[in-house]
This record gives structure tokens, sequence and C-alpha cells, in this order.
């Protein structure tokens, strides 16, 4: 480790020179009580190995906290880990990663490190205030808190990039990848308050065992069989109430995505059934056949509320922009749906054009022949 902690504060160096220029906005603050960064595992689906760092510290004990020097293999599924610096990490099946901390000392203060190591990454992205980061291997962020409400994010090596729909430090929205180069900084607003802005996993949500050496094994824990019959015979119960069209859009979801995390009246509801985030059939007394919502996490840039709103096909998004859901008959339009919204986004089509696309390849669905916008999300 003693190699990325003398990166680390090589670039703490360029950091205090950055803060000495600029010293009259107001005074460096450290972490609440001089405390290291933290990172905790805020969501998972399959299976993780965590290996500790060189210091010896066992993971075991501070899960779902991950202690520094932690390098993280997801070998299945998804996991998303929040870091109380406002920074959320997500990475997919095959993605591996190492966080690093460090404590914040006198007037240093303190930084979390990302890094892409061992393999290329499929979809490694570091999320901090309205940036996000995406990692190749080789490449690394460092997140350090330099005022209250400010993050600074620092690029190292050449395997980091800003994503589209980010901010580029002259406010511009960016709509392509940009590479940032090695030493590379930008300026994040995040909320004052320090903390997580989520709550890590339960740990009795989490099967954790132990894989060669040290490495620790782990998994999402599965509902027991009979847990889950009582899941479906709950759901099955309140859908024989609905009308025929929500009843058969439900059964089609159980049946891809097993029984629904919450059943009641009105709705059923899955969390986390990748792609998704949110998958929610709804209970419609007026026999609409649009009862399907399906959300996922997608910044949109604020130029291109409006154009969202144009292209006009049932596209919701939330208050913190972070967030887009499409609610359509099927799982299928959503897709389209949210395909034609990221087109819209990085101005590869109009909204008129993708409304276009949109009535067409719908009209060709119906006649029994398919699209890649239909088969799943083209943008990740």
């Amino acid at each position: 480790m003693g190699k990325e902690a003398a990166m680390l504060e090589t670039n703490i160096g360029a950091l205090a020179l950055f803060v000495l220029l600029g010293g009259a906005r107001a005074q460096i603050q450290a972490a609440p009580e001089e405390a290291a960064p933290r990172l905790q595992i805020t969501r998972m689906g399959g299976r993780v190995e965590v290996e500790p760092g060189s210091s010896g510290e066992s993971a075991a004990p501070s899960l779902p906290y991950l202690p520094s020097g932690s390098i993280v293999r997801v070998r299945s599924g998804f996991a998303v880990l929040d870091s109380d610096y406002h920074a959320s990490v997500r990475a997919a099946e095959g993605d591996v990663f190492q966080f690093l901390a460090i404590r914040p000392e006198g007037s240093r203060s303190g930084t979390m490190r990302i890094a892409a190591v061992e393999k290329e990454p499929r979809s490694l992205e570091v999320s901090v205030g309205d940036r996000k980061f995406r990692l190749r291997k080789g490449g690394a962020i460092s997140v350090t808190s330099v005022w209250a409400g400010e993050m600074l994010v620092r690029s190292e090596g050449a395997g980091a990039f800003l994503a589209p729909g980010s901010l580029a430090n002259d406010g511009s929205i960016l709509s392509e990848v940009r590479r940032m180069p090695p030493g590379d900084a930008v300026t994040v607003i995040v909320p004052e308050a320090a903390g997580f802005e989520h709550p890590a996993i339960e740990r009795s949500k989490l099967d954790v065992s132990g894989g060669g050496g040290r490495t620790l094994v782990v998994e999402a824990a599965r509902p027991a069989e009979p847990a889950l019959r009582a899941r479906e015979a709950e759901a099955r119960r309140i859908l024989t109430g609905w009308p025929v069209t929500a009843q058969r859009t439900a059964e089609v979801i159980m049946e891809k995505y097993g029984p629904p995390d919450l059943a009641i009246s009105d709705r059923l509801s899955w969390y986390d059934n990748a792609p998704w985030k949110i998958t929610t059939v709804y209970r419609d007394p007026n026999e609409h056949i649009d009862v399907l919502e399906q959300t996922i996490g997608y910044s949109v840039p604020r130029d291109k509320v409006q154009a969202l709103a144009e292209l006009d096909v049932a596209l919701r998004l939330s208050r913190d922009g972070r967030e887009l859901s499409a609610t359509s008959e099927s799982e299928e339009t959503n897709f389209l749906a949210l395909n034609l919204a990221d087109d819209v986004v990085r101005e590869r089509r109009s909204p008129g054009e993708a409304r276009g696309f949109y009535l067409k390849t719908v009209i060709q669905m119906n006649a029994g022949r398919s699209s890649p916008y239909l088969k799943g999300l083209r943008f990740r």
C-alpha cells in the first residue's frame, strides 16, 4: 500500500498549492472527528469478493464497511457502494477496483481513492455530486474534501473519463465521454452535511464466507424457499382482484424476476432487478394497458429536460434528476423509450425524430418484427 499512499501524498501536495492560490474563499475543513473516509456496501446482487489490504486488517468484522486498501472483485451481478464523501461506486460483473482512504491530518484534508486494477472493467463508474467518472484499467480518481459542500476530484493514470451528462468546469454539459489527463481536476458541489447519502445494506442480507487466504466471499442473501413461496402466494392473492390487463403484465414480470419484494392492493414492486432499480406493476381500475413502470439510475442534464418532455413517450424524471422512469404496456417498450431518451440527451436524434422512430418501432413490434432498441439498454 506504500506506493498508493506515496502517490496520494503527491496529489495532496498539489492540492495544497491549489488551496493557497484560492485561499480567500474558505479554510480547508477536515473530515468530521479527523476520521478517514469510509466506503460501505449499499446495494448488491450476486457475488463479490473482498480482499483486505496489506495492513492485515480483516474485512469480516467491518462489513458492510470496507477497510482501506481493500480490493473488490465483482464475480457476478452488481454492487453499489457509497462513501461519506458523497461519492458512489457502481460496479458490475467482471469489474475489479481498489479502495484506499487517507485520514485527515492537520491542514491536510481526507482523501479517498478508487482505482481500476487487474483487468479492464466493463462498467466501473464513480459518481460525485452531478459528475460521473468512468474508469478504465490503470485509471484512478481521488476525492478530497476541500471545503464544506465541495469536493475536489482528481484523475490519476490515463484511464479516467468524465461521462456524458456531467458538468465540465466551465459549466457546460458534456454530451460525449471526455478523457481526463493525469492530474486533471474538477471541483464538485455536494451537500454541506458530511455523511452517507444512503443507508448501508443490512448485514443480515449478506452471506459471508471465507475464500482463498483472507479473501471474503460476499453474496446477497437469497430468501429461503418458504419465504419466496409465501411472497408469491401473497402476490397472486392480490392479483385475483385486478383487471385482466394488469394481471397479465404482472404474471409476465413475475415469470422473469420472481415474486415481488412489495405486494399491496394497488401495486407490485421489485427492487434492484437488474438492469432496473425499481419495477412496478400498477392495478389500474380503468383497464389502461400502460401499467408497467421501470426506473433506472440516469442523470439528465438540465438543458435536456425540455427535449425529453418533447419526446412524449411517458418518461418521468425524479426530482433530483438522477433517476429516469418509463411507463408502458411492456418491458420491451420501456427499453425502447429509455434508449431513445439517451439518444436525445446525446443529441443523436431530435425529439421529433426519436418520437417517429418510437411509433415506427412499436408498429413493427406488433407485426412480429424486433429491434435492438427493444432488447435491453443500449447505453449500459
